[in-house]
Order: C-alpha cells, then sequence, then structure tokens
C-alpha cells in the first residue's frame, strides 16, 4: 500500500470511528473495508486504544491504513506512533503534536479552521492539512480557500454527509472524512456500517468523475459614473 500521504488523497476517503473495546475494532474494520474504505482513523478516547491499532494493524495489513484522531498532545502522539498508526489526524494545530509525529515518522494531519491557521500548518510541512469542522462551512467555503491558496492539500473533517461529500471533493478537496455522526461505524449492524460507508465511496467516485464546478467570476465594483 502507498504512503499515508499518497493513498489518502488517492482513496478521498477516511473513516473516522470510536472503538469501544479493542476487540471490536477488526469486525467494525472489516465492514468497513467491505464498503470500500483503505483508512480508518481510531479515536483516542477509548482505553484500549494501543490493542485496537494493533489488532487493526496485524489484520488488515497493506489493506486499509490505520490512524488515530483526537490526539491532543505530543505525549499521546507518540504513544499513537509506538501502537503502530500510519497517521495521526487532529482538530488543532498544535506543533509539539506535529513535531512528535515527524519524529516518530507518522503522518500528522492537523486540523484547521480560519485561512491563517490552515497556512500555518502547512508551513509546518504536514503534507496534508484538515479542514475541521467542514459540514457547517460548505463546499464553497473549500473552493475559496483553495483559489486564494492552491498549493495547499486540503482534506475535510467534521459533520460531512454522503449527500454533500462529492461536493467538497468537486471543490478541490483531496479526500473527505466520515465520522461516526455521518453513521460511518457508529451502527452496531455490520451490514449498515457496509452500506454507509459505499455510499460515501460512491459519491465520491461520482464525483471524481464530474469536471470540477467553476468558481463564479467575480464582479467588478460599480462607482459613480465619472465620464
Amino acid at each position: 500500500m502507498d504512503d499515508p500521504i499518497v493513498h489518502i488523497p488517492k482513496a478521498g476517503l477516511v473513516a473516522w470511528v470510536t472503538v469501544r473495546h479493542d476487540e471490536d475494532v477488526v469486525p467494525l474494520v472489516a465492514a468497513l473495508h467491505r464498503g470500500g474504505v483503505t483508512a480508518v482513523a481510531l479515536q483516542a478516547s477509548t482505553l484500549a486504544l494501543p490493542q485496537a491499532v494493533g489488532r487493526a494493524r496485524t489484520a488488515f495489513v497493506r489493506r486499509v491504513l490505520i490512524g488515530v484522531t483526537g490526539v491532543h498532545s505530543a505525549e499521546e502522539a507518540r504513544e499513537a506512533a509506538r501502537a503502530g498508526a500510519e497517521f495521526v489526524l487532529t482538530t488543532s494545530v498544535d506543533p509539539e503534536v506535529i513535531q512528535a509525529c515527524q519524529d516518530a515518522r507518522v503522518l500528522a494531519i492537523p486540523g484547521a479552521f480560519t485561512p491563517t491557521e490552515i497556512r500555518q500548518a502547512w508551513a509546518q510541512r504536514t503534507g496534508l492539512v484538515a479542514l475541521f469542522p467542514a459540514g457547517g462551512l460548505g463546499s464553497a467555503y473549500v473552493r475559496d480557500v483553495l483559489r486564494a491558496m492552491p498549493d495547499i492539500t486540503l482534506v475535510t473533517a467534521g459533520a460531512i454527509t454522503p449527500e454533500h461529500a462529492g461536493e467538497f471533493i468537486r471543490a478541490g478537496a483531496a479526500a473527505v472524512v466520515a465520522s461516526d455522526e455521518s453513521e460511518v461505524g457508529e451502527s452496531g449492524d455490520s451490514d449498515v456500517v457496509t452500506r454507509r460507508a459505499c455510499a460515501f465511496v460512491e459519491a465520491i467516485a461520482r464525483a471524481r468523475t464530474r469536471p470540477v464546478r467553476p468558481a463564479p467570476p467575480v464582479r467588478p465594483i460599480e462607482g459613480p459614473d465619472i465620464r
């Protein structure tokens, strides 16, 4: 499998899920994988995170990237790296967390909200930046940010549904993050998880076959006629 910095934009989708017990991780990732998911971020709040990451890495080696999200300190980032996480997705720009990941040779994907935060994250040579939370902002915000900063590779996370995932891709996002709040991994029914994952995958595939929607032309400011 490709390096995470290559694979995530290629796949176009990361599933962000919470695992309550480490023994649940393999069936959950299996259900997501059946739906076409090849990158999964496990929520760091679970007490059994190291065991969950280890189980998933062993069961899905070279088939699914296993990362961690919800990391809030450099020590948590180091713990994720020791557990075998292949990438760390955060919800803020924390230079110490980014440095800890880079020292451990683990891809850091910092979460940023404003253009200033996005630029600060990118300046730390992260390779990917996550716009978070993106769902409420909508795809027009992504289009405007990337029009001003076309050198940045942006993924979008937070309250994104299959119905709107394609809009973010067409606006220029390299990938979207589907989370529990979008029911991608919340249901205990593996068939439901697979169908929900498949809906995201299909939405992204459809968006990539359609041309990117151009930004509306900027209208000139009209002033008084001084002729």
